[in-house]
């Protein structure tokens, strides 16, 4: 949808694939999204062309995402995709090519009225993408189009029928684009990562210190988790805190252990031409789906920086990105570090 309404708008449009599985892993489903990609593309009477990033896609996202599992952290791979993948190795073939900007399907908005590009969340609430995209650059943001940021998505899927496009009743894809069939992400990155061995086993233990069973590795849980944890602690339970020296998950039965007013985040990102001011007023999302809350970004030194937050927030995750917020505009991004007592 987005290559037609440039076509709409007088726009000499190309299609490029970005293909990030490798086959050995994913057999031949590796293709499929090429594939189905060129469809489309000879449907709208474009050139298609495939980039090869499988190795590139190991090195910044996948190698870096199962560091973070077997460091007890969360990772964010979307973002980390994003930054080095989809407008990083996509972004600098476009160029090499002779293309002028790069087109996405992303639901967001950039704003060109100022002396800098400014990167606003879509029209469309329920699928805007800021948060995924707070680690661009001005030099990436000045040269990308977002052609569905002004639209919601029940109209891009109608004119997507009315087009006759074979994808716009296809299913949307709400996880990680990495995944094999019956597996979890973790599992998958273990699978091609660390086959023959366990990411730290250790013990569940509850609030009160007592072993319930042993873990097969730490990689299995994130902060907040209550569901799949694997043992039945005869009560409500979360994960509060996961041990990197023992490999010990920690429980919790009061949902109040899991708040969090302040934090540390690290490798600070800007989408604006030079860092704000410091200190902050902002709004800080701790993930895509949180609600922003009002917040004051300080001692920002050597990308570091500190958040306080007005309202405590549910489990705040170290590996998971806190997203910056002037309004709709997106400032900037930080990965999350310590969190209170409880995390470790």
């Amino acid at each position: 949808m987005a290559a037609i309404l440039l076509q709409e708008d007088g726009w000499d449009v190309i299609g490029v694939t970005l293909r990030m599985h490798d086959p050995s892993i994913f057999g031949e489903s590796a293709n499929e999204v090429p594939k189905q990609a060129r469809v489309v593309a000879d449907q709208l009477g474009i050139k298609h062309y495939v980039i090869d990033c499988i190795s590139d896609f190991q090195r910044l996202v996948l190698a870096p995402a199962w560091s973070d599992y077997t460091s007890c952290r969360t990772p964010s791979p979307c973002l980390r995709c994003n930054e080095g993948i989809k407008f990083g190795v996509l972004l600098n073939w476009a160029l090499d090519n002779n293309c002028s900007a790069l087109a996405t399907g992303h639901y967001v908005k950039l704003d060109c009225s100022q002396n800098e590009v400014a990167l606003r969340r879509g029209e469309d609430k329920n699928k805007d993408q800021a948060y995924f995209l707070a680690g661009l650059s001005q030099a990436q943001l000045s040269r990308i189009v977002f052609p569905l940021g002004d639209y919601n998505k029940s109209w891009v899927k109608e004119k997507a029928r009315a087009t006759g496009l074979p994808c716009a009743d296809s299913k949307e894809s709400q996880d990680t684009c990495y995944i094999l069939p019956d597996l979890t992400f973790q599992e998958t990155l273990q699978k091609q990562f660390s086959p023959d061995n366990q990411s730290m086993p250790g013990y569940i233990l509850d609030w009160k210190g007592k072993q319930l069973a042993k873990h097969s590795g730490i990689h299995n849980f994130t902060i907040g988790q209550r569901r799949g944890v694997g043992v039945g602690a005869g009560v409500k339970a979360w994960v509060c805190r996961i041990d990197a020296d023992t490999g010990n998950v920690h429980l919790t039965n009061n949902e109040d252990d899991l708040l969090s007013s302040e934090f540390n985040v690290s490798d600070l990102s800007w989408t604006t031409i030079s860092p704000p001011d410091t200190p902050l007023e902002c709004e800080v999302q701790v993930r895509h789906r949180s609600q922003p809350v009002k917040a004051l970004l300080s001692d920002i030194l050597g990308g570091r920086g500190q958040v306080i937050l007005q309202q405590p927030v549910r489990a705040v995750t170290p590996g998971q990105a806190a997203v910056f917020y002037l309004g709709d505009r997106v400032l900037g991004r930080g990965w999350i570090e310590g969190v209170s007592e409880f995390c470790n």
